[in-house]
């Protein structure tokens, strides 16, 4: 019961987070374009990435995982609102930016989980 509540808490947590960003990058871009999930999807990327590199240095338990990378980042990143967003692209004829959708989610994301992952030992061995 303890890990459903901590799933429901970090997944609440990130959700939020997940909408007032997305929302926020979306207003700023003017565009229509899915940029605010594309940015949602690269920094939750990222920090999963980050986090991924403390959680193993300081040996998280299953309970602090299961509220971080299942709930809060489950929350806040967004592949299948992406792969909705695509869809709507293509059918409306945006093949170009259904496709540059496809590649940058894709690409950016690993590459913002390996540079998080990167950073994080890095910051993780000078803490030690």
């Amino acid at each position: 019961m303890t890990k459903v509540l901590l799933l429901i808490t970090g997944g609440a947590i990130g959700t939020v987070f997940r909408f007032g960003i997305s929302t926020w990058v979306q207003r700023l871009m003017l565009h229509s374009f899915p940029f605010g999930i594309l940015s949602v999807n690269v920094i939750g990327s990222f920090l999963i990435g980050f986090c991924c590199s403390i959680a193993e240095t300081y040996n998280f338990s299953a309970s602090v995982r299961v509220f971080l990378f299942t709930g809060m980042f489950g929350g806040f990143t967004t592949f299948s609102s992406f792969t909705l967003d695509t869809i709507s692209l293509m059918k409306t004829g945006e093949y170009k930016l259904a496709l540059f959708n496809l590649l940058a989610s894709n690409i950016l994301g690993l590459s913002a989980v390996f540079l998080g992952l990167l950073l994080g030992k890095n910051v993780m061995s000078l803490i030690k």
